[in-house]
């Protein structure tokens, strides 16, 4: 338990805190092609332990593997050529995090001094290559490869990753006692779609895949959605990049919450003098977060005042900070938490600015140079942004899973929707750990802390692998689909895009939620360390049975 100082070189000079726009492209544009090359010989290694992903799964993997579990004899394998995950690969203009940092960051390794309690990209990214460097992980890493297929083996009791060089299209074949996949969420941008888009003679791009070698002073952009990444970047595009022009086009309405107030960064600053200070004010944050759970599950009298509190802060901020003009726009009917709360960047009073114009007007037709919509008018452009966030089921379904006795699991996720028991085990899988897996995620908690959640079940149970107590644990079967059937009947009974809910969201595809946690955080905090041994088949060691 440490603390770590920045340097803010990265406020100097973010280029080196981002990836290169070709690199984000190779891996996360519309049209990816996988490398090939088979006159090269397959690459065979191994290691105990194997992570997929270097972002904050990864990395809070690697750290408790090492620290905890006294296992160096790991590898951990990522497409981009760096550490960060999303932090690395998502830096339009504004990019900051959604939530404080002092939570969004990892519990054994506290930072400082944020310039911001939400800071922007570069910065988050500062700050995890400075926990790479102080757990010195970079040897354990190998970037640019791609990961295919994950195949058992039931009579060694071990996993081969099938993986692809993205440089050099070689096939690499690494087998691991333990797999722990790491690669999130947010990871495979939601391509906007539309007539005539091929034809565009204009620049096209992702939110998620900035160019930023792209002038944007004096052009007429389009911005296509209007959640969270929309929020940050237009009152970044107009307070510094002075375009002539931006009509934002409304897709779907959100809460938008009042900025967090300043005093939290005060008192983050008056105890960031110690660990302990910097653990306590990120306590009181966690507390204050948990008590908003209610509004999120249920109809008691207690979940709908809540719900109403939240609700009426948000309308009384919307209707005071946005032109009357655009309320009928922006303003939701349905149930708050439905899609997730956003906490305003200066968005709404950026509205006054008469170089923006919002409309919910459905798109016809793109043209070369416009943008047609089915009311007949046409509105020029010369660049087109699609704030239309991710592929949330791609991410968790983009290999193979061959497990015990050649059954394929991602068959069945692709049948009846992603899924893991408890978040973190998937049936006929053994040795195999989701950090920050299907239904991890919730609308009022850190995604940092529910990794770390996840990490304290994986190394109970892999410390019982790694001394040979046993060969190896999956989750049974019947565990495995009881878990399924009651999370998604609890979610129901929630507001994370259901019928309850009242609106369409990136929770769920409207017949199964694969990204939201049915409970408290507090709830999975316990559940991850008082793993249910009764619910797992544990497979005596070959050294157990002699």
């Amino acid at each position: 338990m440490s603390v770590v100082t920045l340097t803010k070189e990265s406020h100097k000079n973010p280029a080196p805190f981002r990836i290169k726009y070709e690199d984000a492209r190779a891996v996360l544009g519309p049209n990816i092609k996988l490398p090939t090359n088979e006159s090269l010989p397959v690459l065979e290694t191994s290691s105990k332990i194997a992570i997929i992903g270097a972002g904050f799964g990864g990395i809070a993997t690697a750290v408790k593997s090492i620290n905890d579990l006294k296992e160096t004899d790991i590898a951990i394998f990522e497409k981009h050529d760096n550490f960060g995950g999303t932090w690395y690969a998502n830096t339009y203009p504004g990019c900051a995090s959604d939530i404080p940092a002092l939570w969004y960051s990892l519990s054994f390794q506290l930072n400082s001094n944020w310039t911001r309690i939400q800071p922007p990209q570069y910065e988050m990214e500062e700050y995890i290559l400075e926990v790479v460097k102080k757990h010195d992980l970079r040897k354990y890493a190998h970037f640019k490869r791609t990961v295919t297929k994950l195949e058992y083996n039931d009579k060694a009791a071990n996993w081969t990753i099938y993986m692809r060089d993205l440089i050099n299209g070689q096939l690499i074949k690494h087998t691991a006692k333990i797999v722990a996949s790491c690669q999130g969420g947010l990871v495979n941008p939601h391509h906007y779609t539309a007539k005539g888009l091929e034809d565009f003679q204009g620049v096209y791009m992702h939110s998620a895949i900035w160019n930023h070698n792209i002038p944007l002073e004096g052009k007429r952009i389009a911005v296509i959605g209007n959640g969270c990444s929309a929020n940050q970047l237009i009152p970044n595009l107009l307070s510094n990049y002075n375009p002539k022009s931006i009509i934002q086009i409304v897709r779907s309405k959100h809460y938008v919450m009042p900025p967090i107030p300043k005093i939290l960064l005060y008192l983050y600053r008056l105890f960031s003098f110690s660990y302990i200070g910097l653990l306590f004010v990120r306590l009181f944050v966690t507390v204050v977060a948990e008590a908003k759970y209610p509004l999120f599950k249920g109809n008691s009298w207690f979940a709908r005042f809540v719900r109403w509190i939240h609700c009426k802060q948000s309308l009384r901020y919307m209707y005071s900070s946005s032109p009357k003009k655009y309320h009928d726009i922006l303003i939701p009917d349905y149930k708050i938490g439905c899609k997730r709360m956003i906490y305003d960047y200066q968005y709404l009073p950026s509205l006054y600015d008469d170089r923006i114009t919002l409309t919910n007007d459905e798109v016809d037709h793109i043209t070369k140079d416009s943008i047609v919509f089915k009311n007949g008018k046409e509105v020029k452009v010369d660049i087109i942004v699609a704030c239309t966030g991710y592929d949330v089921n791609k991410s968790f379904q983009n290999y193979e899973m061959i497990g015990q006795n050649g059954a394929d699991a991602g068959k069945v996720w692709i049948k009846d929707g992603g899924s893991a028991y408890q978040t973190i085990l998937v049936k006929d899988c053994p040795n195999l750990f989701f950090i920050a897996g299907p239904n991890s995620a919730t609308g009022h908690s850190s995604v940092v802390m529910a990794i770390e959640n996840g990490c304290t079940y994986f190394s109970k149970l892999a410390a019982k692998i790694l001394a040979g107590e046993y060969k190896s644990i999956v989750v049974k079967s019947e565990k495995y689909d009881q878990w399924y059937k009651d999370c998604q009947t609890e979610l129901q009974n929630s507001v994370f895009g259901t019928a309850f809910g009242g609106c369409v969201s990136w929770y769920g595809d409207g017949k199964v939620n694969s990204t939201a946690y049915p409970y408290s955080q507090l709830h999975f905090w316990y559940e991850m360390n008082h793993p249910r041994y009764d619910d797992l088949v544990l497979e005596a060691s070959d050294a157990k049975t002699q």
